[in-house]
């Protein structure tokens, strides 16, 4: 196992009732005025928001609302997060829903302390030295954005995806109610759950380095999502199924950090799906499940030396139970393809309205920065196998 270090700088307030911290943690961050991002207005018909304003407002804590940020958010809504905060004097960003307003509030937060265009910043062109305090109140588990130092942006006119990751994109607290993913439409509570699912799996998926305490810890959580995701499908409400994947998608990028002391993946499934999204603004997660299998599939083919590490995934998280490793892997990578069709995902690109004559260009966008993978290279040949076989 490698050497790493372990910070997590995020304070985590999980639970029911817990919004009755919000106004605290902003004022011990320094907040006076706050740059209140969300997305459609489904807050408002909830009752988070009137609940948030309620604790902003015992703490004499003013705000003004950055209204309407989309899914796959654009360099334009940071652009307008950032002229909002400096037109109103804003000193504190608090981002309310799931990673889409919560990965725009990151970039505003490095943008507005940031003498050049925040563009600069996404590119790598210039590396972030400071942000303004963010916290964040989660209302869609999937993403892991809550706890994690990563912001995700689409740029420019084909809507190219850019990663940004730095420590001083982790919120300062989070607010992490369960109860608050109630009412998230069943199809994109599914998405979120295959999400988290694939976070853990490109993580899980890595040459043996001794680190089994991770890849321990990883396997219970990925058995948890398989187990709870289904009860959430059949009962929206069910608080303890909401919590165990509310927690889940936290863990799945940041509290254990399942990666450390293994290497890394280079986000070989994030950087396809994020091409996806890019073209046809696809859900994240959904993207996730189309493709997850397919790789697989395709990793025992072009590297079958890992045929084992695929075989005790099937039998540790699967639940599979075949001594032969090359029947237990293809039966695991099966059972994990109707997992996701229980839940309600796309069973191929075709369904999901992916054109074919779009697959080479997919696969030229996702190695635009180089190969990705750790287990074997993919280069643009690979990632179009990928895509046919997940066609």
């Amino acid at each position: 196992m490698d050497n790493f270090i372990f910070h997590i700088p995020t304070k985590a307030y999980f639970g029911k009732g817990q919004i009755k911290n919000l106004g605290k943690a902003i004022k011990a961050n320094g907040g006076a005025k706050v740059l209140l991002g969300y997305g459609g207005g489904s807050i408002k018909k909830n009752g988070i928001f009137a609940q948030i304003v309620d604790q902003l407002n015992a703490e004499g804590i003013n705000y003004v609302e950055f209204k309407g940020i989309q899914p796959n958010p654009h360099i334009e809504s940071v652009e307008q997060g950032m002229t909002l905060y400096h037109e109103e004097a804003c000193d504190f960003i608090l981002a309310v829903g799931g990673g889409s307003v919560i990965d725009t509030c990151k970039a505003v937060s490095i943008g507005v302390v940031y003498d050049g265009p925040v563009l600069d910043l996404l590119l790598g062109k210039e590396v972030p030295k400071q942000a303004a305090p963010l916290g964040s109140v989660l209302t869609m588990a999937g993403t892991g954005s809550e706890m994690d130092q990563a912001a995700v942006i689409s740029v420019g006119k084909q809507h190219k995806k850019k990663a940004l990751i730095h420590e001083k994109l982790f919120p300062r607290f989070s607010i992490l109610d369960p109860e608050y993913t109630f009412t998230v439409p069943e199809y994109h509570s599914m998405a979120g759950c295959a999400d988290i699912l694939c976070h853990l799996m490109e993580q899980y998926f890595a040459p043996e380095c001794g680190a089994d305490v991770q890849d321990g810890m990883n396997e219970g959580l990925m058995r948890v999502v398989l187990e709870r995701t289904p009860q959430i499908l059949e009962n929206p409400r069910d608080y303890n199924a909401r919590a165990s994947i509310m927690w889940a998608s936290s863990m799945a990028l940041t509290g254990f950090h399942l990666r450390l002391g293994k290497p890394t993946a280079n986000s070989r499934l994030h950087m396809i799906g994020h091409e996806l999204s890019s073209m046809y603004d696809m859900t994240h997660g959904v993207t996730l499940a189309l493709l997850t299998p397919a790789w697989m599939r395709q990793t025992i083919s072009k590297a079958p030396e890992y045929l084992p590490l695929f075989a005790r995934f099937a039998r540790n998280v699967m639940n599979i139970r075949e001594a032969n490793d090359a029947i237990a892997a293809k039966t695991g990578i099966e059972k994990l393809s109707q997992f996701y069709k229980r839940i309600g995902m796309p069973t191929n690109l075709s369904e999901a309205g992916v054109r074919e004559n779009d697959l080479k260009i997919i696969a030229n966008r996702a190695v635009e920065n180089g190969q990705l993978g750790c287990l074997y290279a993919i280069g643009k040949n690979e990632v179009l196998s990928i895509l046919q076989d997940a066609y």
